[in-house]
Parts: structure tokens; C-alpha cells; sequence
């Protein structure tokens, strides 16, 4: 057994800052952002698609949810295939969530815990669905990345490639904006240009400090 004082929640207080928002808000711009002035930054995104690798338990519980016409001929998942069963399927999708949600968790932990903290002592990670997943109970801070409701539209329809109507569709099984706000600690508004937005979250992470990591 791994002796107490080895353990990283001991030796060391990582901060753990969690950024969510709808799709297409700039979840992602803010967290290279966060990276850029010194944070370890982990996507939960990029986890979900380690769990569902071919071999790992994630996949096996997604083939045996959805069959075998959610595999592509070089054996990996046609995520979009996926992505529209789950659309119009609600019940399916809480399943596969249900199924793939402690696997992301337990992944992230380990990737929290294994991380390198060289400049600061603060992990920003890119979470989709906080709330709705009732993640936020794994951080210390919980920020939301605000925008335009025709700006996430656009951005989804042009970054999935998908119509107007699908990216609406998709925006409407997330929580509402309003709701997300309500619930965070901090928002950020990603309305104007990108410096505007860096400049957003460099004052953020200064207060952030200042609360958190002052000794």
C-alpha cells in the first residue's frame, strides 16, 4: 500500500479548476490559454476517447450498448455514427454515460495526480458536461465560458460540420447557459475579440491565485 505522504493530495495541493460552457463557447481557446500562462491543462474529451479505444472496458460497454454498426472497418468507433444514435436517443445516451462516466473520472484523477507542475500548482480541465455529470464536486473552481447564442450555432455547424438544425439539436440535450451561470464560481464572456478573452482569463487566474494559492 502506497504510504500516505506519498500521495499528492498530501504533498502537494494541486488547485483543480474545472472549464465547461455549451459547445462551441471557447472552452478549449480558454484553456490553451490557461497552459500558455503556466497550468497543467488535461480535455475530458480527449479522455472519453482514450476510455473507448479498442481493448479498453469503455469500448466493450459501447459495442454491446449500440452493436456492432458503430465500429469502422479498422476496428475503432465512427464516433459520428454514435453521436447521431445518441441525438435522438435519450435513454441510450444516459446509458453510454452512465457506463463511461467513472472511467473518465478514474482517468482523469490519475492524469491530475501524474501531471508535471512546474510553473504553477493548478490543473485547468476542459469538462463538457460538469454539471450536468455532477463533476463539479471534483473541483476547487468551476468557470463557464459564455457566449452568443447564434455564435455557438455557427461555431458547432462549422467546426462539426453539421446543419444549423443539428447544431441546435445538439445544444439542446447540454444545460442551458443561464443554468451553467447560476451554478459556477466564475464566467467568462467570450464575446469580443481573442485578446479580449485572453486578457478575460489572465485577470480571472490572478484572482483565482490570490484566493487560492497565497501562502
Amino acid at each position: 500500500t502506497q504510504h500516505p505522504d506519498l500521495n499528492i493530495s498530501n504533498t502537494m495541493k494541486i488547485l483543480k479548476i474545472a472549464v465547461t460552457g455549451s459547445a462551441g463557447s471557447g472552452k478549449s481557446i480558454v484553456c490553451q490559454r490557461f497552459k500558455a500562462i503556466g497550468l497543467v491543462t488535461l480535455d475530458c474529451d480527449i479522455i472519453a476517447r482514450q476510455v473507448v479505444k479498442p481493448g479498453e472496458p469503455g469500448f466493450e460497454n459501447i459495442v454491446e450498448m449500440f452493436g456492432q454498426s458503430v465500429i469502422q472497418k479498422d476496428g475503432t468507433l465512427d464516433r459520428k455514427h454514435l453521436r447521431n444514435i445518441i441525438v435522438d436517443d435519450a435513454v441510450l445516451r444516459r446509458k453510454m454515460e452512465a457506463a463511461l462516466h467513472p472511467q473518465i473520472l478514474r482517468q482523469m484523477r490519475s492524469q491530475i495526480e501524474n501531471a508535471v507542475y512546474a510553473d504553477e500548482k493548478a490543473v485547468a480541465v476542459e469538462v463538457p458536461l460538469l454539471f450536468e455529470s455532477g463533476m463539479e464536486k471534483q473541483f476547487d473552481v468551476t468557470i463557464v465560458v459564455e457566449a452568443q447564442d447564434t455564435d455557438l450555432v455557427k461555431r458547432i455547424s462549422n467546426r462539426d460540420n453539421v446543419s444549423t438544425e443539428n447544431a441546435q439539436k445538439m445544444l439542446g440535450l447540454q444545460m442551458a447557459q443561464k443554468d451553467k451561470i447560476a451554478m459556477a464560481d466564475h464566467v467568462v464572456v467570450n464575446k469580443g475579440t481573442m485578446a479580449e478573452l485572453f486578457e478575460s482569463v489572465d485577470n480571472l487566474f490572478g484572482e483565482i491565485k490570490k484566493e487560492f494559492l497565497t501562502t
